[in-house]
């Protein structure tokens, strides 16, 4: 495709274009089913960011680096007023280009994603918490299609490393940065997420017209587990 990019980028089909944002540890290959289904009729966008999936390592991985290389991403394949589709970390990168390049961002599903750590109501439940304190970049597995990189397993521990801080330090995003968001919003969660119920309302109520959706019986996996259902909603509130 000739970009500067360093990102491993999909770019399909034609039309209004479609962004879709992994989550963290993980890349394209999480969305695949969500794509398909919200695809038809769409160019859609599929970025890894830093260090996952098939994008290499580099010297800075986090929230803020992620939204920048996103960012300069879009700007290199003429985007504006995209609808953005992103899960967890890639909520959190959609509602930092929201803020920061509104000009990018015309609509924003964030799903399962949350604003800084030190939000209250909290960021994260207790549970996730204690995962999190007690999480080594040990137990990270490289994600999947990143074997294809060369030097990868050489280079995953200290990129694992970098993901781990990442998550600790959580988004530099106040709860109150939220009112700057232009961008129609639509912040999807489950009802047994790791991000607990209230801080997704706390964020809806923060961000100008944001709508709300909580689906049942449903956990942090919704875009791989209840990907029908995730493309229903998402659809529905494109259309408006």
């Amino acid at each position: 495709m000739g970009l500067h990019s360093e990102l491993y980028v999909k770019v399909e089909g034609t039309g209004p274009d479609l962004v879709m944002l992994h989550g963290g540890g993980g890349g394209i290959d999480d969305l695949a089913a969500l794509r398909e289904l919200l695809g038809t009729g769409r160019r859609v966008i599929s970025p890894d960011q830093r260090g996952h999936g098939r994008s290499p390592g580099g010297p800075e991985i986090s929230y803020a680096a992620q939204a920048r290389e996103t960012a300069d991403l879009l700007d290199e394949l003429d985007v504006r007023g995209a609808e953005i589709v992103g899960w967890s970390d890639g909520g959190i990168v959609g509602l930092l280009l929201a803020r920061d390049r509104p000009d990018l961002v015309r609509a924003l599903v964030a799903i399962s994603a949350n604003v800084a750590l030190d939000s209250d109501p909290p960021a994260l439940t207790e549970q996730a918490r204690e995962y999190l304190s007690n999480l080594q970049a040990a137990d990270l597995k490289m994600p999947a299609g990143r074997s294809e990189l060369p030097d990868a397993e050489a280079e995953w521990p200290a990129t694992a490393a970098q993901m781990l801080r990442m998550w600790r330090d959580g988004p530099e995003l106040p709860l109150s940065d939220l009112g700057q968001i232009k961008a129609s919003v639509l912040y999807l969660a489950a009802d047994a997420d790791i991000v607990p119920t209230e801080h997704t309302l706390a964020m809806a109520r923060a961000t100008p017209g944001a709508r709300l959706a909580i689906l049942e019986n449903a956990n942090h996996r919704l875009p791989q587990e209840r990907a029908d259902d995730v493309a229903a909603i998402v659809e529905r509130f494109l259309a408006t």
